[in-house]
């Protein structure tokens, strides 16, 4: 065996040593280079930020790097969202958690700490809808503040 031969297995044995130690990180090395290649430039200063948060996959994260735009403000609507998440809930209605942050990546731009907690009321109901613009933009219009009427279903009975 030549030293050059030698060397290229140490190597190569180094290398799948790399891969296969585990880190803590919750992410494998392939995950973090799929998620960084498609992520946008200005978005990848929160990656890290993002990894941290429990409930945030893969696909999840992946998601908020490349198609929206955040900054530290999304970040913490993010932060409180996932937190707003609880299974129970959600799996009633046949919603995961990835639905759940799609959900909120589609409109950041309108959420904001006030409107969070409406949005997550939203969204618990079982609908197609991603798009809450109007709803968020004004909440006040969208809550239920009807005044109890009593009323009958019929007004005259025919006999």
């Amino acid at each position: 065996m030549s030293l050059l031969s030698f060397l290229k297995e140490v190597f190569s044995f180094a290398n799948h040593m790399d891969t296969t130690i585990k880190t803590g990180f919750k992410f494998s090395q392939e995950e973090v280079r799929e998620i960084v290649s498609t992520s946008k430039p200005e978005n990848l200063k929160y990656f890290e930020t993002l990894a941290k948060m429990p409930n945030l996959k893969t696909f999840d994260i992946s998601f908020l790097l490349s198609k929206t735009n955040l900054d530290d403000e999304k970040i913490e609507i993010i932060k409180k969202a996932q937190e707003l998440y609880k299974e129970e809930e959600f799996q009633a209605h046949g919603q995961t958690c990835s639905d759940f942050i799609f959900r909120v990546g589609a409109n950041l731009e309108y959420l904001n700490m006030n409107n969070i907690e409406i949005f997550k009321e939203l969204v618990k109901c079982k609908n197609e809808l991603y798009d809450f613009k109007k709803a968020l933009q004004n909440p006040m219009h969208y809550l239920n503040h009807h005044e109890a009427k009593t009323g009958y279903a019929f007004e005259r009975i025919y006999y």
